[in-house]
């Protein structure tokens, strides 16, 4: 089971996404690219929501990753070995609902040096391994 997204843009243009994949993510973003089949599947699902996209051309076919980490946790705080860098990121679905608390606990730590609207412990980069280059 899939569950399509469809947004309008304010041009006109409307975005849809949402297939998931099985491709591993590539360590170089050059090689992320649409699998086979994939965007064909979502034109379909598309036209059975609105029958009127189905004759809309397609201007772009993409392929991303969202920001997901092994344990299902966002990554909040300090980049571990990377003196003044901090990461906000790794929500998966829930990136936009949870900016708004995610950008104002970051602030708070990069300004007064710790969260105090969010408890950030359980979201520490330090917690996961590090990539290694050439992974796959």
């Amino acid at each position: 089971m899939t569950t399509p997204e469809i947004n309008p843009r304010p041009n006109g243009t409307i975005y849809a996404c949402g297939l998931p994949g099985d491709d591993p993510l590539p360590v170089d973003p050059a090689h992320v690219i649409p699998e086979p089949e994939a965007s064909e599947k979502l034109r379909q699902m598309v036209a059975c929501v609105s029958p009127g996209l189905a004759a809309s051309p397609v201007l772009a076919e993409q392929s991303c990753y969202r920001p997901v980490t092994s344990d299902g946790l966002p990554l909040i705080g300090p980049v571990p070995g990377a003196a003044g860098a901090y990461v906000a990121t790794g929500h998966n679905v829930w990136g936009m609902l949870n900016a708004p608390a995610t950008g104002e606990a970051i602030a708070e730590l990069i300004v007064g040096g710790a969260a105090a609207t969010v408890d950030l412990d359980p979201f520490n980069p330090a917690r996961l391994a590090p990539l290694k280059g050439g992974a796959v």
